[in-house]
């Protein structure tokens, strides 16, 4: 029952993505911008991949490092200081994100810097996962698939909420293009903080896969928004996850766990790109076969994206 619950949620709300903020060239202003969206992804055939469901809404402040610009859109090569504020929930957990960013340099391509606070509750859903395929101690790749975490989440004995704290600190590098096209790349160092009960084992649903209690993750991205005309861009996002080693003497009591991912696909965007929607085609693959029981099939995704800005009163002419 709790799988065919999960994929109707993810089937009836799959009309939003994690990644890059799409609509960030066309949504954002000089100073206060609101913004919401959702995502959903779900694997071509079930096994394991486990669909994700996730909405969001965001506050983010820009504010302009030269001249005041309040309500203005973003120039070509714009510097600013970035404060944001956000809410995000899933069917797994909720919480928010607080964060600070800077792009000092007019310059092309930009760079910016980032130090972003997650904060999450777990809605019944902390599970006890391999960490290290140890003889007698279980598989890797028998917890980390869809059947074994809709098998034991939700349950009575569950905890009702635990709690899970990361810091992400990220450097990003963007090029623009003539026509509003973009190509960008990232590296997150982020630090994982979580209470559970099960000897530090859990797992991250935002990034979908088993952590330590106390871990790090390396993320790299490569994106991109290549605009079309007014209303269609292709956009593509391709992500890579590595988990830390712990190794308690002679005892391994967690391996390196990482996984890379591809999606392409189109944009489709109108009033004046404030409100946009993306339809993403792609694949994952965990970094080694021993840690991966399923099928090919089971590895390619499908994924859709809303996203949408507020205006407020004191953004400027929006056709700008």
């Amino acid at each position: 029952m709790k799988k065919i619950l999960l994929g109707m949620l993810c089937a009836a709300t799959l009309s939003v993505a994690d990644g890059f903020d799409q609509g960030a060239q066309n949504g954002f202003r000089y100073g206060p911008n609101l913004s919401w969206g959702v995502m959903g992804n779900t694997p071509f055939v079930w096994g394991q991949w486990l669909p994700q469901l996730t909405g969001d809404f965001y506050y983010t402040w820009l504010e302009p490092l030269d001249e005041l610009k309040y309500g203005q859109s973003l120039e070509k090569n714009p510097t600013y200081l970035k404060m944001k504020a956000a809410v995000e929930a899933s069917p797994f957990y909720g919480g928010y994100v607080a964060g600070l960013g800077l792009r000092p340099f007019k310059m092309n391509p930009q760079f910016e810097v980032n130090f972003v606070y997650e904060s999450y509750l777990f809605f019944k859903s902390n599970l006890e996962m391999v960490t290290a395929d140890v003889q007698g101690g279980g598989r890797i790749a028998e917890s980390w698939n869809a059947d074994y975490v809709t098998d034991n989440v939700w349950t009575n004995d569950a905890a009702n909420y635990d709690y899970a704290q990361l810091f992400d600190m990220n450097l990003v590098m963007e090029y623009a293009f003539a026509g509003k096209s973009i190509v960008g790349t990232g590296i997150h160092y982020i630090l994982s903080d979580i209470s559970t009960d099960f000897a530090g084992k859990s797992y991250d649903y935002k990034r979908n896969m088993p952590v330590f209690s106390r871990d790090f993750l390396l993320e790299f991205d490569f994106y991109g928004r290549l605009v079309f005309n007014e209303h269609w861009a292709g956009v593509f996002e391709t992500n890579y996850y590595r988990t830390g080693y712990l190794r308690h003497g002679s005892t391994v009591e967690k391996e390196s766990l990482g996984y890379s991912m591809v999606m392409a696909g189109p944009q489709f965007s109108w009033y004046y790109g404030l409100r946009s929607i993306s339809l993403e085609f792609g694949g994952w693959k965990r970094r080694k076969s021993r840690f991966y029981d399923g099928s090919l099939s089971q590895e390619f995704l499908v994924q859709l994206e809303y996203q949408g800005y507020f205006t407020l009163p004191t953004h400027r002419n929006l056709s700008e």
